[in-house]
């Protein structure tokens, strides 16, 4: 699990990624055609990764594999994977996101902003639903309820690695043991 500091390390890396400086400034604009068609060509290819990026959610809603695995590389990893694991491997990581469906009834994923820079897609998402059974580390019909933070690297328009982080006060709730805090040394 990841510590709260991390979260908002990330949180603040999202703000400051979504800041976008693509207009120039009077001392240093640029009138050369061929900068403006590179700018065009990564404001393109942001768009395109945060709209793949946005097709990945739904489709794990949904449970739709193919939609998944035409996104994700072969050689793609995921260090979100179970128990905290690296997870390698498009096949491997398609059936992990697509049978998240199978385990939680209504799952949906709300976004609440993303921004892309570079080959990086910053998430902030509302994830919801309730558990069917423990496969996802909570009790049978546990709400789930909680906001994460995704980082994607997009490579050659495929999805090449993943970090995932949770809000550990949201953990805690959906976990429904919250810790004895009284066994803790001090």
């Amino acid at each position: 699990m990841k510590m709260l500091v991390s979260t908002l390390a990330i949180g603040t890396a999202v703000v400051f990624a979504s800041c976008n400086n693509s207009a120039p400034s009077a001392s240093t604009s640029n009138t050369d055609s061929s900068s403006t068609m590179s700018q065009d060509t990564t404001n393109n290819t942001e768009e395109q990764n945060l709209a793949k990026s946005r097709s990945v959610y739904k489709a794990i809603e949904s449970g739709d594999s193919a939609t998944i695995r035409s996104l994700i590389a072969d050689d793609a990893v995921d260090h979100q994977g179970p128990n905290g694991t690296d997870l390698k491997g498009g096949a491997n990581i398609t059936h992990m996101l697509a049978d998240m469906h199978n385990h939680v009834k209504d799952m949906r994923f709300d976004v609440v902003s993303d921004a892309a820079r570079g080959d990086y897609v910053f998430t902030m998402v509302d994830i919801k639903g309730t558990t069917t059974d423990n496969t996802m580390g909570m009790p049978s019909g546990a709400k789930m309820d909680g906001r994460s933070v995704d980082v994607v690297k997009i490579k050659d328009g495929k999805m090449v690695e993943h970090w995932g982080f949770l809000d550990p006060a949201d953990v805690m709730k959906m976990q429904q043991h919250p810790m004895d805090n009284s066994k803790m040394k001090k």
